[in-house]
């Protein structure tokens, strides 16, 4: 579905409540679950046609008798059949018509499958021409310069009409196909040879557009090469409660409208009860001091309380392994975080910092959280909404991220997500893929005004991933009426306490903001001594916002 904001700015969504894709095996489960109802409903009505025989024998043999009463009795049996007919005749119409709706849904498994082969006869199209183009560089001699000019010029123009984030996702889908077929011909077969049949998932049940954890093993590689270079080294959390003098610099400079001190050891904070406000917050982490989040005691009216985690996004690409958790290193433990045992680094720097966050902060177990993340931040809370032990932690209801590559982490049914993406933003690209269309996870890709066509890429790239731009995305959306933004904005009205569902559409005008009290807290990823060479060799890194 597209919208069409005031500023031309334009929204696909996908996902959500009212827009669920069934898999395969789905729609064929359902066909035989309903199949197996209509046949005990023919057995029903079987056994009921029985009894009706029976009971009218027995009505026939009674008033044969001639025994005293026998006429009263017999009337009570003639009713009793009655009964027993209609229920014959009900449990038979309904038997019949719960075979029909079976057939219906087997009949859907069927093209839903034709579909999903057509799909993967287009994957495997894209990846044939891929090879090809390949191949055509390698072969064409010295020609082959002009041939590869052509071709780049022509991902140029193909990027212009569909979006860096979508032409990217090509690149590394079928980018190893290209790299073979420049390798030439040889390289090419032997590289259709290797591979697996395409379209199958891990168990070979049935084709799928994209393997879900497409972007699983790259990430894994990479990570385990970082292990075995030295690049990335074991450490641990520590973690320190920021004092809010410290927030943003010195006291004088203090603006209006930012934090200001509380005698209770958090600072009043006012948030815009709506997707856009809260993540903003994300935005707020970023202006506090290197490798902190940040975390909001939220006072219902009813008297309940909920938390909410801010995460910036990458903070550090000075080196692979800083001491700031918001780093490359950080972000691969997110992307890998269900293979914790494969590393030498098992701890999720991130996830243990927002658990030991809250837990300082007063959270308990049975209170409703809300995780919002930018870039690395969004990995970080999808990892986190992924992982069994830290929903058993902590009752993580909804997550809200922007520019994230999270597709590839399985979040529970039970989560929310809000998932933020533009056309051009290459970074949501390396998941290698859409992410799922499923009822809990919402995707919202904006199209805003202004192609890569005639612009500077590195301008075009930086602006597609700003999270200010994401924030206005959102306030775009507050008064769209697509059944899944619409479900959004009633989980947060539910998780704010009502606040913002009674104002309408996020937060329409005239609502006013809602107090929050804020903490903030920053982690170091500290290396493990006993393992290196005695000495932690992590510098403090500068702050460089992803």
């Amino acid at each position: 579905m597209e919208r069409e904001a005031d500023d031309g700015t334009s929204f696909s969504i996908a996902g959500g409540a009212g827009r669920v894709k069934y898999t395969l095996a789905e729609i064929e489960l359902t066909a035989r679950g309903i199949d197996l109802v209509g046949q005990d409903a023919q057995e029903l009505a079987a056994s009921l046609g029985s009894e009706l025989r029976w009971m009218s024998h027995f009505a026939a043999g009674l008033l044969a008798s001639g025994l005293q009463a026998a006429n009263g009795t017999q009337y009570a049996a003639r009713a009793a059949e009655a009964v027993l007919s209609s229920a014959q005749g009900s449990v038979a119409a309904a038997a019949q018509g719960v075979a029909e709706l079976a057939l219906h849904a087997s009949a859907a498994a069927q093209r839903y499958g034709a579909a999903e082969a057509e799909t993967v006869a287009r994957e495997n199209a894209q990846r044939m021409k891929a090879l090809f183009g390949g191949i055509e560089v390698s072969s064409a001699g010295i020609f082959g310069p002009l041939v590869l000019w052509w071709q780049v010029h022509k991902l140029q123009d193909d990027a212009a009409r569909a979006g860096l984030r979508d032409k990217t996702e090509d690149l590394l889908n079928y980018g190893p196909a290209y790299l073979a077929g420049l390798l030439g011909p040889m390289a090419g077969l032997a590289y259709l040879l290797g591979r697996e049949p395409s379209g199958q998932g891990p168990s070979g049940q049935g084709p799928s557009r994209v393997r879900p954890n497409a972007g699983v093993l790259p990430a894994a590689g990479l990570r385990r090469f970082f292990d075995w270079t030295g690049l990335a080294k074991p450490g641990h959390l520590e973690l320190r409660r920021v004092p809010a003098a410290e927030w943003h610099g010195r006291p004088e400079d203090w603006r209006p409208g930012r934090a200001v001190p509380d005698p209770s050891g958090g600072v009043q904070v006012d948030v815009e009860p709506g997707a856009a406000g809260l993540l903003a917050g994300s935005r707020d982490a970023y202006g506090y001091p290197p490798g902190s989040i940040v975390v909001d005691r939220l006072d219902r009216p009813d008297g309940t309380r909920a938390w909410i985690v801010h995460l910036p996004g990458t903070e550090d690409w000075s080196q692979v392994d800083s001491v700031n958790p918001m780093d490359l290193e950080g972000d691969l433990e997110g992307m890998t975080a269900a293979q914790p045992t494969l590393f030498r680094q098992q701890q999720i720097v991130v996830q243990e910092m927002m658990k030991q966050a809250l837990t300082d902060a007063g959270a308990l177990p049975t209170e409703d959280v809300m995780i919002t993340g930018h870039s690395g931040g969004g990995i970080h809370a999808a990892a986190a909404a992924a992982n069994p032990a830290f929903l058993a932690d902590f009752n993580l209801r909804m997550i809200i991220i922007a520019g994230a590559p999270a597709r590839n982490l399985p979040v529970l049914p039970a989560v929310k997500v809000l998932d933020l993406q533009n056309e051009d933003d290459i970074v949501a690209a390396a998941d290698y893929g859409p992410p799922p269309g499923s009822a809990n996870w919402v995707t919202v890709t904006s199209h805003r005004p202004g192609a890569p066509h005639g612009k500077d890429p590195v301008e075009v790239i930086k602006a597609a991933h700003d999270l200010g731009n994401y924030i206005d995305d959102a306030h775009a959306l507050e008064r769209s009426s697509d059944p899944g933004i619409k479900a959004v904005r009633e989980s947060v009205g539910v998780f704010m306490g009502g606040v913002a569902a009674a104002r309408g559409p996020m937060n329409v005008p005239g609502g006013g903001a809602v107090k929050v009290s804020r903490r903030v807290y920053q982690g170091r990823d500290v290396d493990d001594t006993s393992l290196g060479n005695g000495q932690p060799d992590k510098r403090q890194p500068g702050r460089r916002p992803a």
